[in-house]
């Protein structure tokens, strides 16, 4: 290893003269040592202390290994070559000072954005975030990001509406990186970090995902060859991104906050729980440079996030009315405060707001199972429009841009172009079956969206007994299983996620073939997101509304909030035959998940009272005894149970072995094809219309 010491003068060190020799190791006594005065307090007086400093200029240590050890040599550099080194140096800490100013000096030369892209480079974005959109092959902008990534970089607030799937994210987060690393020292150091950028999310696993993109953004791809300094520390980086999010390690997130982050990406009920117990943060988020909310139509729903409105109010400028001036002429001025109060006002008055949703429209939110008749005040005219959600954020938010830009790509009646829509009429006691039909006849990603927990946790062990690979997702998962599944879904080409609304917002997760509307969505923004899982960035993709008889209602008011008619989604054609087979499966399905359930349930329920008795310390009487021996089956019984259910599964299992062979279809499974038939249904090139009974009604099928 080699050591080199510093080119500057350096006392007590060894010397050796002004030409380029070596030396070894032995003759360290033999250099021209130059002597130094010594300074008169250093209190090393007479014969006991230091006789006299001796220091040498320009030499190198390398350590070599010998059969006795590891041994020192020295190498005297030339004085020349030593002014060019030192000429060298003090050119690239010139460099590095105006690439501290600007961020774009050094690496412009490296990275040419120009040619490489073309589409980003008038936006004139810093080269580390060209870099990475270069690796990760985003070379196109898309609308939303051509529309508000150069208003956003004149220091206009901006309000978002694009269609799910559009890049929302990178269109705040590239402009809020852009000048944080401009703003950013080349050398950063491991001091705490103050707060700078908020992005608030209304989800966990959307949180998570907004800082996986902005990471992704920060760091610049690595070779492929390992490079020798692999093994060693790596230095703080010149922006970090932090995430704080419920469901995980509250003192973890906390001691990340400790060390600092320049963007926090948070879910409001947690971080209100953090800034309650954290003053120094709540300091922080008062002189924000930043403030994003993303989907936050979802954001300031009536009854969500109450927490919301405490940590917005943080970030609210001071009225000037509202503060104590003192009069007592007495007192004397303090200059300093009136400065920090000055810095800290016009901190808050430069702060950006960003806003960002698919749906920013009142009309969307009303929950269309409730009869809603909007009061008018008495003084209201008949012209005045209703108030939308960017009514509320105005009152909200405090905007520091007079009038905010606000961009709205949303399509018409919230349809993307490459989304194609199917309903199917049934009794809610059949949706089971129907559900298992397009999961056999459509093999792909398929996300199923459900109103209630209850829901997938009765559907979960039918899939399961029908060999369909399903993964729950819902609020009562711990977060390390929602995220288990959720990667489990990404990884598994024809699987199933079971999922609530809490997965209908934000989350990007590739290639989802189908979305199934297991029950109706309560408002038509939550349809509209669940939707934008599928069909995302310009992909095709496939929806599905089951609707029972009792649904017909809501699902007419739902898409009339939308600004769209019953009848335009057409109605998906039934193989009753086919249909007919795959019930009696099902319900043999869930003749043994009942049977299990209920004697599961029953002795978990016998345990549950016994251990609850034993650790209060009561005694069960006789009657729960004698009433729990009649209940608690024998071991003959639980033999014939059991046997029972192994019987009832090997039915299944010779009932699931059997093709299904379909009318004008050959003997084949019929999961059998390699490419899902609904790619060519929604491409218009569908090329077996004569022989699926099964399809929607458009042009090539009818």
């Amino acid at each position: 290893m080699k050591n080199k010491l510093s080119r500057k003068r350096v006392s007590a060190v060894l010397s050796g003269p002004r030409k380029k020799i070596k030396v070894g190791h032995d003759n360290a006594d033999g250099l021209p040592w130059k002597t130094v005065s010594r300074p008169i307090d250093s209190g090393l007086d007479g014969d006991e202390g230091i006789l006299e400093l001796e220091e040498v200029e320009g030499v190198e240590i390398t350590y070599e290994q010998t059969e006795q050890g590891k041994v020192a040599r020295f190498i005297v550099i030339d004085v020349d070559e030593q002014e060019q080194v030192l000429a060298l140096d003090n050119a690239t800490n010139e460099l590095s000072a105006d690439e501290a100013e600007d961020g774009t000096i050094i690496e412009e030369q490296v990275f040419d954005s120009e040619n490489l892209l073309p589409d980003w480079h008038p936006f004139g974005l810093h080269p580390q975030l060209t870099k990475s959109l270069h690796h990760n092959h985003f070379l196109i902008p898309t609308p939303i990001q051509s529309a508000a990534i150069p208003v956003a970089l004149k220091q206009r607030d901006v309000v978002g509406v694009a269609q799910t799937g559009s890049g929302k994210t990178l269109a705040y987060g590239l402009p809020i990186l852009h000048k944080l690393l401009a703003a950013a020292t080349r050398k950063p150091t491991s001091k705490h970090r103050p707060v700078q950028a908020l992005i608030l999310a209304p989800t966990r696993e959307l949180a998570l995902q907004v800082t996986t993109h902005l990471n992704t953004c920060l760091n610049p791809y690595s070779d492929t060859v390992k490079s020798e300094t692999d093994d060693v520390e790596k230095p703080p980086p010149r922006v970090s991104v932090a995430a704080i999010v419920g469901g995980m390690s509250a003192q973890k997130q906390r001691r990340i906050l400790d060390r600092g982050a320049d963007v926090l990406v948070a879910t409001p009920g947690r971080l209100w729980d953090i800034i309650e117990e954290d003053e120094t943060l709540a300091k922080e988020l008062k002189q924000l440079k930043f403030l994003v909310l993303d989907e936050a139509d979802r954001m300031i729903e009536a009854g969500h996030f109450a927490e919301l409105d405490n940590i917005l109010r943080l970030t609210l400028r001071e009225d000037q009315n509202d503060q104590i001036q003192d009069d007592l002429p007495s007192m004397p001025v303090d200059h300093d405060a009136d400065d920090e109060d000055n810095k800290e006002k016009v901190a808050r008055d430069q702060m950006q707001t960003f806003v960002f949703s698919a749906t920013l429209s009142k009309d969307l939110q009303k929950n269309v199972k409730k009869r809603f008749k909007p009061k008018k005040p008495k003084n209201s005219k008949k012209d005045d429009k209703p108030a939308s959600t960017l009514d509320d954020l105005l009152l909200r938010l405090d905007f520091r841009d007079s009038e905010p830009e606000v961009i709205d790509l949303s399509p018409n009646g919230g349809l993307v172009s490459t989304l194609t829509e199917g309903k199917v009429l049934c009794l809610s006691a059949d949706k089971d079956v129907y559900l298992y039909y397009f999961l056999l006849r459509y093999p792909g990603r398929t996300l199923v969206f459900l109103s209630s927990i209850d829901g997938i946790r009765r559907l979960l062990p039918l899939t399961e007994l029908l060999n369909i690979k399903a993964f729950p997702l819902h609020s009562q998962l711990e977060q390390r299983q929602r995220l288990k599944n959720l990667d489990r879904f990404k990884s598994i080409p024809n699987s199933v996620l079971l999922a609530t609304d809490i997965a209908a917002r934000g989350l990007d997760i590739p290639s989802v073939d189908h979305v199934i509307h297991y029950q109706i969505p309560r408002s038509a923004d939550v349809y509209v997101h669940r939707n934008g899982r599928t069909a995302r960035a310009m992909r095709m993709g496939f929806s599905m509304l089951m609707c029972a008889p009792d649904e017909r209602r809501t699902a007419r008011t739902l898409l009339g909030n939308l600004g769209r008619l019953e009848d335009e989604i057409q109605e998906m054609v039934i193989d009753l035959g086919m249909l007919d087979k795959l019930k009696a499966r099902v319900q043999l399905a869930r003749q043994i998940e009942t049977t299990q359930h209920k004697s599961t349930k029953a002795k978990h329920e016998r345990n549950w009272m016994r251990e609850t008795a034993e650790a209060m310390e009561i005694e069960l009487d006789s009657d729960f005894a004698s009433e729990s021996d009649s209940e608690n089956p024998t071991k003959h019984q639980r033999k014939t149970q059991q046997a029972k259910i192994a019987g009832l599964k090997a039915q299944l299992k010779q009932m699931l072995s059997q093709p299904l062979i379909a009318r004008g279809i050959s003997a084949k499974y019929i999961t059998s094809g390699s490419n899902p038939i609904v790619d060519d249904l929604v491409s218009g090139e569908c090329k077996l219309c004569a022989f699926i009974p099964f399809a929607v009604l458009n042009s090539c099928c009818r």
